[in-house]
């Protein structure tokens, strides 16, 4: 049997083609254990960046615990595979970011984060890395944005949303990156 594809367009975040009902909230995500997390500063293999990324996203593994948490997760699925590149050709003027998730037909996932060039590279990032998260956390965005308080809104443009969650995560990566260089 054929899986059909599940495209999640974050641009702040996807349009799943078929949808996983979550009810969960979308909040700020605190691993249950996360003391006991081998949160290294070696970048997981299944993180693939564009050579220009690779110095910022070493300095943001030394300096900050929220995103090495954030790569440690990652790192753990192996069915995951993450790509940080430029937006090429450049994403609308408003967007800094965008990241777009499929599955493959045995279940696997692509993220692809694409990057304008604008904007803080270490928050974006970041950011980009939750709303990556909030999918393996089975966060339907759709429905949370259509409930008032859940931390998700729908971006007028449509198809695109925004949460709360994935804006505190960059602003707390870049944070503490900015905190450890001084």
């Amino acid at each position: 049997m054929v899986m059909p594809s599940v495209i999640v367009s974050i641009w702040w975040l996807v349009t799943p083609v078929q949808q996983v009902i979550a009810m969960n909230a979308a909040h700020v995500y605190v691993e249950a254990d996360a003391a006991a997390v081998a949160a290294s500063a070696v970048l997981p293999r299944n993180i693939h960046l564009f050579g220009s990324y690779r110095s910022v996203v070493q300095e943001m593994l030394r300096r900050s615990p929220t995103f090495r948490r954030q790569c440690s997760r990652i790192g753990r699925q192996h069915w995951l595979l993450v790509t940080v590149e430029p937006a090429l050709p450049p994403v609308r003027q408003a967007i800094a970011a965008t990241t777009t998730i499929s599955r493959d037909a045995l279940g696997g996932l692509e993220a692809e984060v694409r990057l304008a060039g604008q904007g803080e590279l270490v928050e974006l990032i970041a950011h980009e890395f939750e709303h990556i998260l909030e999918q393996l956390d089975g966060v339907d965005l759709a429905a949370m944005a259509s409930r008032s308080g859940t931390g998700v809104h729908a971006v007028p443009d449509g198809g695109h949303f925004e949460t709360e969650r994935a804006t505190a995560a960059g602003r707390r990566v870049a944070s503490e990156v900015a905190n450890a260089r001084r």
